[in-house]
């Protein structure tokens, strides 16, 4: 009975913070926008758009570059909840169009599938506790942790590779775990290992999971349950990336475009993914935002002492995590989602250190407290993000307070615009959606050369234009924009009027100050509007 009361203790605030501000960045206000506020999102909805089932084309086509096992699940998942009349799914987007509630339901159920990958990594350190390390008191402690954490609340909300990719790893942990004790379990943890790389390819160092309990069980990589798993995996590869077999030369190509993306890739990194090394940002900044600082640093006590101490799972769990911490530091790329697959280790090696203490008293102050920041954190996190967006305040003050037909101006047209922007921008005047907003005439002037030529009535920038110009050139390297940033707001020739921001907080208490990372910052970008002073002569340049 204690057992399931715990549980409950576990499930109640991680399944509130995972479904708490699940419509956020939806299109559920006037202003229909197609692309969401997180950049990535429609991007699986795309591939499954294109695919047809009638004709057994299953394909994935924009977004194989990140592997396809979470689009085909996905894919899935909306059938079923097709099925169930839970969503409307038309090979028409016009229908979405002038029905953008189907279009929000749609995006919700896909964003279900994320919230039940993470529920379901919960359970799993939950009930492995005697598993990892003998104690159900970790596993317990360590869920809760789990439940709570930043990171794998947040990214529980989202569509995407994130929270499926983490469920797998702790999966095939557990079942590597108990291959140590059993000498089985080697098949189904290659299948599983080759499911997760085809989920994301970058999760390749997962394959050294079973491997390593198969040395900690003192058996031999040379022999024939190494070669049956390492088949395993390319069965379990084939079943999350078939047309790695029906068209070997697209798997080719599209492992080409990851590595040009995600390795070579520099060309967007300057805006504000940061030049601080990848070993030192998934070590300090990550950590900090993903966790919190009380739980970062508890669990940095708890790998450390993992190293030091060196018992079965701890063998298991470091090489692991060596391994992938050198591999995301590679990439010029610094994402604080990148680091999710270590939150639910680390929240297991931070229980099991806590539990050491003998001391009850010392053990249960030091749980309540960490336990206490990193809720506050989570929980103002998930607030911001159920209220409303800063681009959806933008546009209704754009509407009440801008003529209509006046020129407005961004440098980029990018999800951290207005949506009444991107509206009026992407979409033309035929739409049904267009009916019921005002019409001003959008422009795009990345340059202050185009800005001057353009001459707009009103200039809006945001977080790509507005923080690289922060004294931050080192850290956030953009000319363009700092100089876009200095001519807005040193040239006298426009005047701030509107300043739309906002950032994590409970009443009025803000966990973390000052700037957030580029992807932990979707939710609450930064919004200036800019009006041209028509009065004053242009300066001469």
């Amino acid at each position: 009975m204690r057992k399931w009361l715990f549980l409950l203790l576990v499930l109640l605030p991680g399944i509130y913070l995972r479904v708490c501000g699940l419509q956020w960045g939806l299109p559920v206000g006037k202003f229909f926008h197609s692309t969401m506020y997180h950049p990535d999102e429609s991007g699986t909805i795309e591939d499954i758009a294109d695919m047809n089932p009638r004709k057994l084309d299953f394909r994935v086509r924009l977004n194989a570059f990140r592997g396809t096992a979470q689009i085909y699940m996905t894919a899935a998942w909306l059938g079923l909840a097709k099925v169930t009349h839970a969503v409307k799914i038309v090979p028409s987007y016009g229908y979405y169009k002038e029905n953008p509630g189907e279009f929000t339901k749609l995006f919700v159920a896909a964003r279900s599938l994320s919230v039940l990958f993470g529920i379901a990594t919960i359970l799993l350190l939950f009930f492995s506790g005697g598993i990892f390390y003998g104690s159900p008191g970790t596993g317990f402690l360590a869920a809760f942790f789990l439940a709570i954490a930043p990171l794998h609340a947040v990214w529980s909300h989202y569509i995407g590779t994130d929270a499926i990719l983490t469920f797998e790893v702790c999966l095939l942990l557990i079942l590597s775990r108990r291959g140590m004790e059993t000498g089985r379990y080697y098949i189904l943890s290659g299948i599983l290992a080759g499911i997760t790389i085809a989920t994301k390819y970058s999760a390749l160092p997962v394959l050294i999971i079973p491997l390593t309990a198969r040395l900690l069980a003192k058996k031999s990589l040379f022999d024939k349950p190494t070669l049956f798993y390492f088949c395993a995996v390319a069965a379990g590869f084939v079943i999350g990336n078939p047309y790695v077999v029906i068209d070997p030369g697209w798997l080719i190509s599209t492992l080409r475009k990851t590595i040009d993306i995600t390795v070579t890739n520099t060309a967007r990194t300057g805006d504000a993914f940061g030049s601080v090394p990848g070993i030192i940002y998934y070590l300090t900044t990550a950590p900090k935002y993903s966790l919190g600082l009380p739980l970062a640093l508890l669990s940095a006590s708890g790998l450390l002492y993992a190293a030091f101490k060196r018992e079965k799972t701890d063998l298991l769990l470091l090489p692991f995590i060596l391994l992938l911490l050198v591999e995301l530091s590679l990439p010029p790329w610094r994402l604080v989602r990148w680091f999710m697959p270590f939150v639910p280790l680390l929240c297991l090696l931070a229980a099991r250190f806590v539990l050491l203490s003998r001391k009850r008293f010392f053990l249960a102050a030091l749980a309540a407290a960490v336990s206490a920041y990193t809720l506050f954190y989570t929980a103002s996190y998930v607030r911001t993000m159920a209220t409303e967006d800063v681009r959806d305040a933008s546009s209704r003050w754009i509407e009440e307070n801008i003529a209509e037909n006046s020129r407005i101006a961004v440098p980029r047209m990018f999800f951290w615009n207005p949506a009444i922007l991107t509206s009026l921008y992407w979409f033309n005047e035929t739409e049904p959606f267009r009916k019921n907003i005002k019409k001003y005439k959008v422009l795009q002037t990345p340059s202050v050369q185009e800005l001057s030529a353009a001459h707009p009535d009103y200039v809006i920038i945001s977080d790509y234009e507005y923080y690289p110009a922060l004294n931050l050139k080192g850290k956030y390297p953009n000319p363009q924009a700092s100089e876009l940033f200095n001519k807005l707001s040193g040239s006298g020739d426009y005047t701030l009027i509107k300043k739309f921001e906002k950032s994590p907080s409970l009443f009025g208490i803000k966990p973390i100050g000052g700037f957030y990372p580029h992807d932990w910052r979707y939710p609450f970008p930064t919004l200036l509007v800019f009006k041209a002073e028509k009065d004053k002569p242009a300066k001469k340049r």
